[in-house]
């Protein structure tokens, strides 16, 4: 979350002449309902399960860059199939970074909205910890903190 993923993986696409797909926008549109309207209405657990299903259509797609949302890759054995069909890619930050960045963004985070910035810090926290084993999988691990998405994008391609 906030990592820079989609900045990177448009970069990434553009440069490999690949499509760019986010799939939380992705599941927007088909759906006709933001990330959070569908937390707010049907749960996280029906929003993983769209998940899911977006992310088996792409199977039959070739030269795509893919953002995913932070969650998608710790629910129904989404990591195994990422890396079973392509390359993954983990932007690590820190707690205190990614609250920085939510404070700045213009785009509500569902799993961060309506919290006090000590309950921010812990749920960040508590979140990347509960994550991480997901996360450490990845092909790719960078610090996207210290390395500039031009330095990322270099040694992904």
């Amino acid at each position: 979350m906030l990592s820079g993923k989609s900045t990177i993986g448009k970069r990434l696409a553009k440069l490999l002449n690949y499509t760019f797909i986010d799939t939380d926008k992705e599941i927007e549109n088909q759906y006709k309902l933001s990330v959070s309207d569908i937390f707010k209405k049907y749960g996280e657990e029906t929003f993983r399960l769209l998940e899911r299903k977006y992310l088996l259509s792409l199977e039959e797609q070739d030269n795509i860059v893919v953002s995913t949302g932070g969650g998608l890759v710790c629910f129904n054995d989404n990591m195994q199939w990422v890396k079973s069909n392509g390359v993954s890619v983990y932007l690590k930050l820190e707690a205190a970074a990614i609250i920085s960045r939510h404070k700045m963004s213009k785009r509500p985070r569902p799993l961060l909205q309506g919290k006090s910035d000590e309950e921010l810090l812990e749920f960040v926290t508590k979140t990347l910890k509960e994550r991480e084993e997901f996360y450490n999988q990845a092909d790719f691990c960078f610090d996207a903190l210290s390395l500039k998405a031009e330095e990322i994008i270099k040694i992904i391609s």
